[in-house]
């Protein structure tokens, strides 16, 4: 049976009580590694590695929209610009509700998914990025 590669999350979140809430339950899931990232530059710097061809693109992007030094929408506005990454698929996870913003950043920046942390708790935020990634329990 050959080992197949785990999935790779890279996690832009700047509250380090979700980082560590996300990364036990995440830590519990079979098959996936998440890298977190408390700010949007270290993302906007490993985009530009992954362009490179320096980092490993990674399969999902979990992203924060308000976060201490740039907003998430100028991140996900950079990683569709960008060649190699224009593709990956990108949760926006926020405390930010607003129809205005789900709309911008769902149609004209193609978010995959628009998800409002007070509704989506680890327990049913789970299942969403396991069907994303084709992962069995």
């Amino acid at each position: 049976m050959e080992k197949t590669e785990k999935k790779h999350i890279l996690w832009v979140e700047d509250d380090k009580m979700l980082v560590d809430l996300y990364t036990d339950v995440i830590g519990a899931m079979k098959g996936v590694d998440v890298e977190f990232m408390q700010l949007g530059q270290l993302a906007i710097n490993r985009i530009k590695d992954i362009e490179a061809g320096k980092a490993k693109k990674p399969d999902l992007v979990m992203l924060d929209l308000l976060l201490p030094d740039i907003n998430g929408n100028k991140i996900l506005e950079f990683i569709r610009q960008t060649p190699s990454t224009k593709d990956i698929s990108v949760f926006i996870l926020t405390n930010y509700g607003g129809e205005e913003m789900e709309t911008e950043l769902t149609k004209n920046l193609d978010a995959e998914k628009y998800l409002v942390k007070t509704e989506y708790g680890p327990l049913k935020l789970m299942p969403i990025i396991k069907e994303k990634l084709g992962l069995k329990e």
